[in-house]
């Protein structure tokens, strides 16, 4: 484990609505709650917004959501969207000022609470190498990615370091 991540949700930053539960989250992607004023938020459908199968995120999603299937409503298009993604690629698309991340549980998707393990939907980064790895450079990768210069770099790239 080289770093932390976090698995989130995403709105408009001008959509009243900035917490939602576990069960609301897969409410919404399930189908069983399509608008906002289930959520205290306008009574605009909400458009659930997914990635195609195989990519990183839609497998995090179909992962939250369990036993539950993703449902597809693209009449919803014209609602106001929903979309997931993960921490590290949205903290970009914040200093625009155009969308926000949704807490979970009431609880923010910050680095102390990805670090704590308290944000619901949050997992590790990994070096990943084969068992047995020969090539004494492999280990001197991980090794570095560990170091305080490594995790300043982890941390650069938008993931939450596991040493401060």
């Amino acid at each position: 484990r080289i770093g932390s991540d976090a698995f989130v949700f995403i709105v408009n930053a001008e959509n009243p609505v900035s917490d939602i539960t576990t069960d609301q989250a897969r409410g919404i992607y399930s189908g069983r709650i399509r608008n906002w004023k289930e959520l205290g938020g306008k009574d605009v459908p909400i458009a659930a917004i997914h990635r195609n199968e195989g990519s990183g995120s839609q497998t995090a999603l179909i992962k939250f959501m369990g036993d539950e299937q993703v449902v597809s409503d693209y009449t919803a298009l014209f609602g106001s969207p929903i979309g997931i993604s993960f921490r590290y690629y949205v903290t970009g698309m914040l200093g625009e000022g155009k969308v926000k991340i949704l807490s979970l549980n009431g609880i923010e998707p910050t680095p102390k609470t990805i670090k704590d393990g308290s944000y619901p939907v949050s997992g590790g980064v990994f070096a990943v190498y084969r068992k047995g790895e020969k090539n004494l450079n492999v280990y001197k990768a991980v090794d570095f990615m560990l170091s305080p210069d490594g995790q300043k770099i982890v941390e650069k790239s938008g993931y939450i370091p596991v040493h401060s």
